[in-house]
């Protein structure tokens, strides 16, 4: 393991890499790239494009790869979340007082559908939809096919994946030698300073600079140019939110490095490197740890990571739900999943049976129990069945079509509800890449699933359509099945609310309806 990275944290980022990009977009969002449709590209990866004038950024949009873009974006798996970090805006370029944008969705555990859009830098920056701006424009390696080559080399100083496994510099940090690393790597740096009882803001630099996942001879090669680029004598480097490594002797063949207490509201300060800009990229500890194979990285990933290796194409999933064992009365049933429903070796009368005594207040035991806590969440479903009803919910989750209609093609139960008691409808506003194509929604109203069963907040699919980014299309197709628009989810937000909030004026003939 690695004091670089929580050990919890791996199994979130492998499932990270297993969903968030799944491989049919890859291959979609790459075809039509190299087809010179940036418009359709953007599309494959699930991100709107807005109405505005590209016209600033044609050639940028000629060389975006929107789905690599989507894999390096920022997220948070020490809660095991695989969603992205919310409400945020993306800059990718900019044009006099003009930016390209791409806004992460509002919420952390909502539709992953993004938006592209031209906009001047002072409104957009400026709107409280957004909480923070991340600034791409001189990492254009992470969404550039042009520069995405020097991955590496910009934030590892390495042309291949090969030294890394042996890095003395990346062994002291994995040892959280973190000081040791900075002086191997030329800077002379003596520890922070240490913690005593009352200074919590040490205590939190401690751990902040044992976690900061940066090459220190990148930050030195960093420290050096800007020095030189702007007359400094010395370049500060942020630790954490309260203090910096100041660098000075830049121009000698070993700088010095002291520790400085920050003035936490002041910001912008010139001469200081932010290092979330230089940070490795956490592929680096996935391969490297044995926690994903490169032949699953994404392609322009493992170009930059093995330049001299054939790049293997994104390999299609297995889908077909297998058989699971389920405990039933003493004895072990074999349960699978065929036509959209459980197949259990009862007879119809003792599955009316069970039923009727639910209904009388008694609890299901075994087959039965299994089939209604997959449409239930406070029930427990044995192990191999949860795997399958995670990876379903997953795939919706980050706009996966072409996996969740397999898997329903397959014969899986659409019935399933995820960790925030979402249904698949609720979930729709991720997964209508084309927003006139109502197949899956009509689909799933026609296999019964409940266009008024509210998730964990209260929310019915019409309600998460509104607030979620769902398609005007969409919204009519609800309302059809027999939604109610005068819902109210726990704490009170009505669906008049999310529209005043959430919308432009893509659904006036909802407003009209509650009006």
């Amino acid at each position: 393991m690695s004091a670089l990275i929580p050990a919890a944290e791996l199994g979130a980022w492998r499932r990270v890499r297993q969903y968030a990009v799944p491989a049919t977009m890859i291959r979609a969002a790459t075809a039509a790239r190299l087809a010179g449709d940036w418009r359709g590209a953007c599309a494959a990866a699930n991100i709107d494009v807005g109405r505005d004038d590209f016209g600033l950024f044609a050639d940028d949009l000629r060389h975006f790869a929107p789905d690599l873009l989507r894999w390096h974006l920022p997220r948070r798996p020490s809660r095991g979340d695989t969603t992205l970090t919310p409400r945020q805006l993306v800059v990718l370029a900019r044009s006099g007082s003009s930016a390209l944008y791409v806004a992460l969705p509002r919420l952390g555990f909502g539709s992953q559908r993004l938006r592209l859009l031209v906009a001047g830098e002072a409104a957009a920056e400026a709107d409280e939809e957004y909480h923070g701006v991340l600034d791409l424009t001189a990492q254009r390696h992470l969404w550039d096919v042009r520069e995405a080559p020097e991955l590496l080399r910009r934030t590892c100083g390495a042309d291949t994946f090969e030294p890394l496994r042996e890095s003395p510099v990346l062994a002291l940090q994995d040892a959280g030698r973190t000081a040791d690393a900075w002086v191997a790597a030329g800077i002379d740096l003596p520890p922070p300073p240490e913690a005593d009882e009352r200074s919590w803001r040490r205590r939190y630099l401690g751990l902040a600079f044992t976690e900061l996942d940066v090459d220190p001879a990148v930050v030195l090669g960093a420290a050096r140019r800007l020095a030189a680029e702007e007359g400094l004598d010395h370049v500060g480097v942020k630790v954490g939110w309260y203090h910096e490594v100041r660098l000075t002797g830049l121009d000698g063949p070993r700088p010095r490095g002291e520790w400085v207490e920050l003035d936490y509201h002041r910001e912008g300060t010139p001469g200081r490197l932010e290092p979330s800009t230089l940070r490795r990229p956490i592929d680096v500890h996935l391969v490297r740890l044995g926690v994903l194979p490169p032949h699953e990285l994404h392609p322009l990933v493992f170009a930059a990571f093995f330049p001299s290796s054939p790049v293997p194409s994104p390999a299609a999933d297995d889908l077909a739900p297998g058989p699971v064992r389920v405990r039933c009365n003493g004895a072990w049933h074999t349960v699978r999943m065929t036509g959209g429903r459980f197949e259990i070796p009862h007879s119809d009368e003792e599955r009316q049976r069970e039923h009727t005594l639910r209904a009388l207040g008694g609890q299901l035991h075994g087959c039965f129990a299994a089939e209604h806590a997959w449409r239930d969440r406070a029930g427990r479903l044995p192990r191999h069945l949860d795997d399958q009803r995670r990876d379903l919910m997953l795939r919706a989750q980050h706009g996966d079509l072409t996996g969740v209609t397999a898997l329903l093609d397959a014969g899986v139960d659409p019935h399933a509800r995820d960790l925030h008691g979402r249904t698949l409808l609720h979930l729709l506003p991720g997964l209508m890449t084309a927003p006139g194509d109502l197949a899956l929604p009509h689909r799933l109203l026609a296999a019964g699933l409940d266009v008024e069963a509210r998730d964990a907040r209260g929310r019915t699919p019409l309600h998460t359509a509104v607030h979620g980014g769902g398609s005007p299309e969409l919204v009519r197709a609800l309302l059809a099945a027999g939604a109610r628009p005068d819902t109210q989810d726990h704490v009170g937000d009505s669906l008049r609310d999310s529209l005043h909030r959430h919308r432009e004026d893509d659904l006036g003939f909802l407003a009209e309806l509650l009006a």
